[in-house]
């Protein structure tokens, strides 16, 4: 998703049009929303009932930082779905993509951190290895 909206981004000097723009805010939409109750079901599952001595806070953070990226892509799907947009609004549309394409990024690398610091035992070595590698591997500003 953040690569599309990168280069939706990158393109709006061009005007895209209100089809490809409108189906970028379906995709964040969707996105976000399967994101989001894909990892409520996963931290309800490997915490369930479970009073941590150290996290709790860690994962109400999880949850306040989705919010608050869903609040904001509910905004940037708006602005996107405007049947036109004036020259002045392409800069402001422009900055509003970057910033949620960048906190998603963020938020991803801190649950992914999250879950290799209070997963323990809960993950498989596999599940480990491959939370790992991710983050090794993906470079500040890459797509996730």
């Amino acid at each position: 998703m953040c690569r599309d909206v990168e280069a939706l981004a990158d393109r709006l000097g061009s005007y895209p049009s209100i089809e490809e723009r409108s189906a970028i805010a379906d995709m964040m939409h969707g996105c976000i929303r399967e994101h989001v109750a894909v990892t409520s079901e996963l931290l309800e599952r490997l915490f369930a009932g479970e009073h941590l001595t150290f996290g709790g806070g860690i994962l109400t953070r999880i949850l306040l930082d989705q919010i608050a990226d869903g609040v904001h892509a509910e905004d940037v799907a708006e602005a996107l779905r405007a049947e036109v947009l004036e020259p002045e609004q392409l800069d402001m549309l422009g900055y509003m993509l970057r910033c949620l394409f960048d906190s998603c990024r963020r938020a991803l690398d801190f649950e992914e951190l999250a879950l290799l610091a209070l997963g323990g035992k809960r993950l498989s070595t596999e599940a480990r290895m491959a939370l790992e590698h991710i983050l090794e591997e993906r470079p500040e500003g890459a797509a996730a």
